[in-house]
């Protein structure tokens, strides 16, 4: 096989367009230049037809080819090795151990519950302002990582739910957020990652499109 035919395949997403994970995948995706197929899954009960792709039902679930991943590490560590451009893993063994710390409290806080949001939010407002957070960059670890990935997702539900002012409210993360948002494509593709997220109207009528860049 050629090199690069396999970025002509498009991988298949199934998750929620209200999952802060799944969205998080989604900005990876336009990070690193991969086409996804987006599914969404309203069912992740016991006996549902997507246990027989991940049988403890954990979400989203990234599927290409023969490989099944699910759960957003092992999905943004798949992207993050088969997309373009350099990696989203930070180098820096110290730093990196941030990055994954700030990636664990983003997948811990939900987005819809005013109590967790804020709490979370806390964190990584305390993180952007110290000198071991972002490091004088205009990202969580400096550099634009896993963390971004993780948190953009966190935001991005939490403004389609309406819960936006907790996020503008906050003076670094309001700035961080617009970094986010104008961040080029790691790939050097010509996309918008941030806006291969879910809308508001999106989340509102229960869709997640699709991420076309190189196949076709």
């Amino acid at each position: 096989m050629p090199i690069g035919d396999h970025l002509r395949d498009v991988m298949d997403l199934y998750g929620a367009p209200t999952c802060p994970h799944t969205n998080a995948v989604l900005i990876c995706a336009g990070e690193k230049g991969v086409d996804i197929n987006a599914h969404v899954v309203k069912d992740w009960g016991a006996g549902s037809e997507i246990r027989s792709m991940s049988p403890l039902g954990i979400g989203p679930i990234l599927k290409d080819r023969a490989c099944t991943n699910y759960g957003l590490v092992s999905c943004i560590s798949y992207l993050d090795d088969k997309g373009f451009g350099p990696s989203l893993v930070h180098r820096n063994g110290v730093t990196r151990a941030r990055m994954w710390r700030e990636v664990t409290v983003a997948m811990g806080c939900n987005a819809s519950d005013d109590a967790s949001l804020s709490a979370a939010l806390d964190i990584l407002e305390d993180t952007l302002g110290s000198d071991l957070g972002n490091m004088k960059g205009d990202y969580v670890c400096g550099q634009y990582t896993f963390a971004d990935c993780a948190w953009a997702g966190v935001c991005q539900v939490a403004t389609n739910n309406g819960k936006g002012n907790a996020v503008s409210s906050r003076a670094r993360i309001n700035k961080w957020f617009a970094a986010v948002q104008s961040h080029p494509s790691t790939s050097k593709e010509s996309i918008n990652p941030f806006s291969c997220m879910c809308t508001k109207a999106d989340s509102d009528g229960g869709t997640i499109r699709n991420i076309s860049i190189n196949a076709g």
